[in-house]
């Protein structure tokens, strides 16, 4: 008997080790390390870093030495040129602009794209927990309609309630197992998402409920505190200034030759005569203006007006505005419907079960409070994704979480 126990308990204990609380934050912190989409968005930050790099360095000076020897003399002479290629794009500093602007938009990028993906694993968490807490919904009221039809039997074999009640909740009972079993399948799917993002399994995870902090009220703190953030507008702006560097450049580039000073040292084959000098070197651009660098420079500046040309009729304090009374309301019926609404739909439903009882309630009285008690919870799930998705679009405007406002 006592290896019996043993047995069971060394089953379970495995079980109880796996089946882990985890909260948002933490499943966030992990996309934050092993996203894949992350890697990506280094890799780009990275490439227009280096592209700025390259575009301020000068192009590498060029070292010229020749051993010459005159006719019936002995000895070797020395010529030697030193040459420093410069563009004039170098010279006014546009390129150092260029450099610099190519930086911001970077930087830029980088932070909206950490943001979607913060925002991406937040919708599939939130998605992840509504699910799992619809199954267990779905279980426990099919275990309640079980006991309903126990009870409703019992009174129907009394003469007290009609049998037909007792199918009614028979077949609820049925039915609401097979919908547990569609949203278990469901949630395979949404919980291998998640791992996908988080390079960790949710199979044994107990999600906690996801907490946000109030949407402000003042829409005038969420403008200012746009203004800074790496929000799409900002995005947008920072790559026209830096295509219109980049075509500065390459015209720059186009109209005036690249100059190559000098530095000259000569020696005479028997070392008595040395002469010093500067001189100067100039490439035309008469073939080649340029032109496949400005064609470049000028495409990804017609690009970077038309994403700009999306946000003429759409001013940013209308649209934070209006984003921001949608996040404000659907967190407020979200918390609505937790806070009061099911507590005193579930308090009815109990009187309910306990005036059936004493016969002071029929079944079909019990049935449809129950359904609309059932109705009522998965409205709040539903309730609670949509508030998560109202406050996403607004941080996305923004361009910043809402925990990170002062």
């Amino acid at each position: 008997m006592k290896r019996l126990l043993l047995i069971a308990t060394l089953a379970i204990l495995p079980t109880q080790a796996m089946a882990e609380s985890i909260t948002l934050d933490q499943v966030i912190k992990e996309s934050l390390q092993k996203n894949t989409s992350l890697f990506r968005v280094q890799r780009e930050y990275e490439d227009k870093l280096a592209t700025a790099t390259e575009t301020k360095l000068l192009d590498n000076p060029e070292f010229n030495i020749d051993a010459t020897r005159a006719s019936g003399e002995n000895g070797t002479g020395t010529d030697i040129e030193l040459t420093q290629p410069l563009k004039f794009s170098q010279l006014s500093g546009a390129r150092y602009g260029y450099a610099s602007a190519l930086s911001n938009v970077a930087s830029t990028e980088q932070k909206y794209e950490i943001l979607k993906v913060i925002n991406e694993t937040t919708v599939l968490y939130t998605q992840a927990w509504l699910l799992s807490e619809r199954k267990k919904l779905y279980e426990n009221y099919a275990d309640d309609a079980e006991k309903m039809k126990k009870l409703v039997s019992a009174s129907a074999g009394q003469g007290q309630t009609s049998p037909a009640a007792s199918h009614l909740f028979s077949s609820d009972a049925a039915k609401l197992r097979a919908d547990a079993n569609a949203v278990q399948a469901e949630l395979r799917q949404v919980r291998t998402d998640l791992a996908r993002l988080t390079g960790r399994s949710y199979q044994m995870a107990e999600l906690q409920r996801p907490a946000f902090v109030a949407v402000p009220e003042d829409t005038e703190k969420l403008l200012t505190f746009a203004k800074e953030q790496s929000n799409l507008r900002n995005v947008v702006k920072s790559r026209i200034d830096a295509a219109e560097r980049r075509l500065s450049v390459a015209e720059q580039d186009a109209a005036l030759p690249e100059i190559g000073p000098r530095l000259i040292y000569s020696r005479s084959p028997d070392g008595d005569e040395k002469s010093y000098g500067v001189g100067i070197g100039l490439r035309i651009p008469l073939w080649n203006q340029n032109d496949a660098e400005r064609k470049r420079a000028n495409a990804e500046l017609r690009q970077a007006k038309s994403e700009a040309d999306l946000f003429v009729n759409l001013p940013q304090k209308e649209m934070i505005g209006e984003l921001q009374q949608s996040a404000a309301a659907l967190q407020s019926r979200a918390d609505s419907y937790f806070e009061s609404i099911l507590p005193g739909y579930r308090k009815s439903y109990e009187l309910t079960r306990s005036m059936f009882r004493q016969g002071q309630a029929d079944a079909l009285e019990v049935w449809q409070v129950r359904e609309k008690l059932l109705t009522s919870e998965n409205e709040a799930l539903d309730a609670l994704a949509q508030a998560v998705n109202a406050r996403g679009a607004l941080e996305l405007e923004l361009g910043g979480k809402l925990e990170e406002i002062k």
